[in-house]
């Protein structure tokens, strides 16, 4: 298992709740920043979630930490309270919100993965509306990683496939292919197939999803595709960023599936 990298502790909010009941998070906005206002963390909830057995469950609609001009966007989290306090855990980070007394909360929020430990101290800011309007719409362009899996071969009457991974380079600098933390959901996906002379082959494209993630492929007709090498070009746009790859393919002119041959 990955090791936590980063920690962000002594982070006191204001905000309404049940000091020694259960924590009342419920349509409430969560704001705090670091002393040099480096670092912002917002959290926005919803109505909660009552189950069959009387289990409030918090709906976060919206999280992320704002550092620099970098952007971690906290999704598919799950959130959970426990008394009066409450934990939040997704596939990057883990907030963890202690009840205190005079309606505050003292969260502790850990980066996951990685093999550092720096701690951060965030201190409490005022909750104004423009504050969430404003990070809301922060549209910063990050650095992406763009990493490519493509069939290096392939034959007539088969697929050209290929994979795509579309990750924020400022949370997870060295990733791997399976990995997802730092992942980019909704990045524009481009990617042209054509032959040597520039005759475009195929133009495949979409946008990748929650763990930064698109697949796409192409199906090689008989006949109606020559054999040769082939260039490959992936765009990938976010939020005003571009990442631009180039690479090669080979179609072999034959039906002799490489995939079923001894």
């Amino acid at each position: 298992m990955d090791k936590v990298f980063a920690i962000l502790v002594g982070l006191t909010i204001l905000i309404p709740s049940s000091v020694f009941g259960v924590a009342d998070i419920e349509n409430q906005n969560i704001v705090a920043e670091s002393d040099d206002r480096n670092i912002v963390l917002f959290l926005d909830f919803g109505e909660n979630l009552i189950s069959k057995f009387n289990r409030i469950s918090p709906t976060l609609q919206s999280g992320m930490l704002v550092i620099g001009d970098k952007i971690l966007e906290i999704e598919n989290s799950r959130t959970k309270i426990m008394g009066n306090s409450f934990v939040i855990h997704s596939e990057n980070i883990l907030i963890y919100a202690k009840g205190l007394e005079n309606d505050k909360f003292l969260i502790n929020s850990y980066f996951l993965g990685g093999n550092q430990l720096d701690p951060i101290k965030l201190t409490t800011i005022p909750i104004q509306t423009d504050i969430s309007s404003e990070i809301k719409t922060i549209s910063i362009p990050k650095e992406m990683i763009v990493l490519v899996q493509q069939d290096i071969r392939s034959f007539w009457n088969e697929n050209y496939d290929i994979e795509i991974k579309v990750l924020d380079k400022s949370v997870n600098p060295n990733p791997q292919f399976y990995q997802s933390l730092g992942a980019i959901n909704q990045a524009e996906v481009d990617v042209t197939l054509t032959d040597l002379d520039g005759i475009e082959l195929a133009h495949l494209t979409g946008q990748t999803n929650s763990k930064g993630f698109w697949k796409g492929d192409y199906f090689i007709s008989q006949n109606l595709v020559s054999g040769g090498k082939y260039s490959v070009e992936v765009s990938v746009t976010y939020l005003g960023s571009n990442n631009l790859q180039k690479s090669e393919t080979i179609i072999i002119a034959d039906t002799s599936n490489s995939k079923n041959s001894g």
